[in-house]
């Protein structure tokens, strides 16, 4: 093998052609790497949650010569599945289910599709088998394959009579003539055969669904199950995901092992809902997270999953909210294995990150000493009573109900580490030292660059003087509140920036607006 290396190389025609080779592989390697990078840092000013959350409402119907209940039950099934919020633009409250909703992955942005009644432009032209075919395979009219951030892995699972049910309502439901975004997702992401490679690994629609009751249980139980494995989808957020190098780069493929034992999406902590850590709470308590949007422990219902329980989980009666709690109540799966660092770390970066990663809600930052300065002049006994007993807007241990006080406690120290003095004192660890115009470039560079070097979401442009003038004339302090404590995107994509890594990036910044002036002194 070697020999024959070396004979083809000894011809220069031969070598040229492998280094030619050589640069095209790195260069499409820097080149994925590069935008994958980019859409992730959008993915955090994205998903921030907007200051004002709009749940649109669910549009009358006509009921024309279709039977009424069973439009009514195809209603039912719709919210129960939650599809209006995904199929609709809520953040430019959009009509309901025509679609445009951008979502953004690491691979790009997904839009998601009209699927009112409109002939032209939505869903009125499908049949009956195409729909369910869409719905249960994941694969559309025209024979294209979806991304998995449709979930048609788990309306799978979703009996026919039901998905014809849910047909049944949309077509009644009126007709928004409204054209689909092309999705913009980066090479070779944008070719839908690759999805064949993804669905081999991944998905099997023969022997996953539909959803069989096991007659080992009750009916109260197996239609507990049907609604959390099927309409319900928990696990495309309360599961882990296989990733690529990174938990940043999920494939949308949930690893089945670890069903409902947790995880990150958006931003947020998706908490392990399985007996492991239901076991001790009643039906009727879990009932009250779905319908007072109120987590176990303390603390108000957040981000996706308070979409979810305004869409969805509301409108379920009674009987269906209790199945799905006795059914989550009983699930028992392989816990994820503990990250290097040991239980301290797994119970921060599984719990307590979603918010003190960023520091929403008031949560003292990670790593961060000035925000846990006020926290650090209290007692520690105090610090670790407060975690695991609840304070302010931050639940019991942070809804790790099955963590004992000792888990806790780890994770306390794991947070505290950082900022603690090498003899275990609880004080600032040094004195930040004061940040040059060349810092606030490199943080600048490195955290807004993606959104103002292009104007990604209406980000003002960095340099573009006549955008920025309005934002100069409003001063620099108005600025800085605005990008530090904004409602919309706090802090943009700069969520593990210090205070004044945050200000010396504004300063910076504001400086290409205004060459005219001075921001040093700030």
């Amino acid at each position: 093998m070697i020999k024959l290396l070396k004979r083809i190389l000894s011809k220069r025609r031969n070598r040229i052609i492998l280094y030619i080779f050589i640069l095209i592989a790195v260069g499409f390697g820097n080149y994925l790497v590069k935008n994958v990078e980019k859409n992730i840092t959008r993915m955090f000013t994205l998903n921030e949650e907007a200051p004002a959350p709009y749940f649109p409402p669910y549009p009358a119907v006509t009921v024309d010569k279709r039977d009424p209940a069973l439009i009514k039950r195809g209603e039912y099934l719709t919210k129960a599945g939650d599809c209006l919020a995904c199929h609709t633009n809520s953040p430019e409250k959009g009509k309901p289910f025509a679609g445009g909703l951008p979502m953004q992955t690491p691979f790009g942005i997904i839009y998601t599709p009209n699927i009112t009644p409109d002939k032209k432009t939505g869903i009125g032209n499908w049949t009956a088998d195409q729909f369910v075919t869409a719905m249960r395979e994941g694969i559309s009219p025209n024979g294209h394959h979806y991304y998995p951030a449709f979930p048609y892995l788990y309306f799978n699972k979703v009996s026919t009579e039901d998905l014809l049910a849910i047909k049944i309502y949309l077509d009644s439901i009126p007709a928004v003539s409204q054209k689909n975004k092309p999705n913009a997702m980066i090479f070779p992401f944008n070719i839908r055969f690759l999805q064949s490679g993804w669905r081999l690994l991944f998905f099997n629609p023969v022997k996953t669904g539909p959803y069989q009751p096991n007659p080992r249980q009750s009916v109260q139980w197996n239609r507990g199950a049907y609604l959390v494995e099927g309409l319900g989808h928990c696990a495309m957020c309360h599961t882990p995901s296989y990733h690529v190098v990174s938990e940043k780069i999920p494939l949308g493929a949930p690893m089945r092992q670890y069903n409902l034992t947790g995880a990150k999406i958006q931003g947020f902590l998706a908490p392990n809902i399985t007996k492991a850590n239901l076991d001790k709470i009643s039906e009727e308590e879990l009932i009250k997270v779905f319908t007072h949007n109120r987590l176990i422990g303390g603390g108000q219902v957040e981000g996706p999953m308070l979409e979810a329980n305004q869409n969805s989980l509301r409108y379920l009666t009674h009987t269906d909210l209790l199945a799905i709690a006795t059914y989550l109540k009983s699930v028992q799966s392989k816990s994820p294995p503990l990250p290097k660092g040991g239980i301290g770390k797994a119970v921060y970066e599984n719990y307590c990150s979603g918010c003190h990663i960023s520091g929403a809600g008031g949560a003292p930052k990670f790593g961060d000493a000035m925000t846990w300065a006020p926290v650090l002049q209290k007692d520690k006994e105090i610090i670790y009573k407060n975690a695991m007993k609840g304070i302010g807007g931050m639940p019991a241990k942070g809804t790790c109900l099955s963590c004992q006080d000792q888990d806790i406690k780890a994770a306390v120290d794991y947070m505290l580490k950082p900022v603690m003095n090498s003899r275990g004192k609880m004080t600032l660890v040094k004195k930040q030292k004061k940040l040059t115009a060349a810092d606030g470039k490199r943080i600048y560079e490195k955290n807004c660059s993606v959104c103002h070097t292009s104007g990604y979401q209406n980000a003002p442009m960095t340099g573009d003087k006549k955008v920025w003038k309005p934002i100069i004339d409003a001063g620099f302090l108005a600025a800085y509140t605005h990008v530090a404590t904004g409602a919309k995107h706090p802090q943009g994509a700069c969520i593990n920036c210090t205070d004044e890594e945050l200000l010396a990036a504004v300063k910076y910044i504001m400086q290409q607006g205004a060459p005219n002036k001075n921001y040093t002194l700030w």
